[in-house]
């Protein structure tokens, strides 16, 4: 790894708060003056999150916040599902009135988050790029540790762990792990997404962030609204 890092000036750790990028961080703690890390705020941050980052800044000498507005995005473009109904489209809400406009959750996190972090790297002049992406993690990048993109180099220090190795290695060095862990596998990243299924985030945030919760609810009921009839109709078309 040392070798990677002895060829780049400008390196950028990108930070998200959950437990691969925490990791990264801790392995590379004695680089970190060589490091700027980087942390995209995308706005309806979990407060657990902003107690992570706000807990290790105290040792991070290089150090860039770059703001996100969710809410503008979903304004915008609509909110995330991951069914997205004909009907609910920018072009479709407005032949068809749909109370809300939904997109597609990699579009709305494209825009939210990959889009102005990565602009940043570019307008920066970072020449490599370090992740907490694992081999086994199923949303991970198509890129691997050591290919290069548009002149940027990337090394994913930990992309071989499991997810118990990185929680015990975690555990080992007294790092701050959010309180997602004790029912999440993953660390959501928007308060009030309503993409992301699998995760199971609902569960939580009934728990812990019970306002939010109904805010989710409610729009997961808009969703539920706009894809019922292209169920109905789905199923009229495979069962002829």
């Amino acid at each position: 790894m040392l070798d990677v890092l002895d060829r780049h000036e400008r390196i950028a750790l990108q930070l998200s708060g959950g437990k691969d990028s925490l990791a990264c961080l801790y392995l590379l703690r004695p680089y970190l003056d060589r490091i700027t890390v980087y942390w995209l705020n995308p706005g309806r941050t979990f407060p657990e999150t902003v107690k992570t980052i706000e807990t290790v800044r105290e040792f991070i000498p290089h150090f860039v916040e770059i703001k996100g507005d969710v809410d503008a995005v979903h304004r915008q473009f609509g909110i995330p599902s991951d069914i997205v109904p004909s009907t609910a489209t920018m072009f479709g809400a407005m032949m068809r009135g749909q109370e809300y406009i939904i997109q597609d959750r990699y579009s709305c996190c494209f825009v939210t988050k990959m889009a102005p972090l990565h602009n940043r790297m570019i307008e920066d002049g970072i020449t490599l790029i370090i992740r907490g992406q694992r081999n086994d993690d199923e949303s991970k990048s198509p890129l691997q540790s050591g290919s290069t993109d548009n002149g940027i180099e990337y090394l994913f220090p930990i992309e071989t762990w499991t997810a118990k190795q990185v929680m015990e290695f975690l555990e080992l060095k007294g790092a701050p792990i959010p309180r997602f862990y004790e029912m999440l596998d993953e660390a959501p990243d928007c308060m009030t997404c309503s993409a992301w299924w699998e995760k199971g985030a609902a569960k939580y945030l009934k728990r812990y962030h019970y306002p939010a919760y109904l805010d989710v609810q409610g729009r997961l009921d808009a969703i539920n609204r706009a894809v019922s009839e292209h169920i109905v109709n789905f199923n009229k078309e495979v069962s002829v």
